[in-house]
């Protein structure tokens, strides 16, 4: 069974262009094997997309963790991580 984590970024107004949301959320201790970004200019527009797109590449736990990015490779998260199904 496949692990997705959904990265949503708030409160960022300049995204690294670079940034690398699977390092961020592995450096946090967050262990899944897709990692996809919901933000304004990167990624996916809505949490449903990035859902959906998880559920169809085979992730049956899908989490979500909202989250500011302070540099390429750090995310400072917000809250905890939320199951949104599995």
């Amino acid at each position: 069974m496949k692990d997705g984590l959904i990265v949503y970024l708030v409160s960022t107004p300049n995204i690294p262009e670079e940034f690398n949301a699977p390092a961020a959320a592995q450096e946090l201790g967050y262990a899944a094997h897709r990692v996809e970004l919901v933000a304004p200019d990167q990624g996916f527009f809505t949490v449903e997309d990035a859902w959906h797109f998880l559920l169809t590449r085979g992730c049956a736990r899908i989490s979500l963790v909202v989250g500011q990015a302070e540099d390429p490779h750090h995310l400072r998260p917000l809250g905890p991580a939320v199951r949104l199904c599995g």
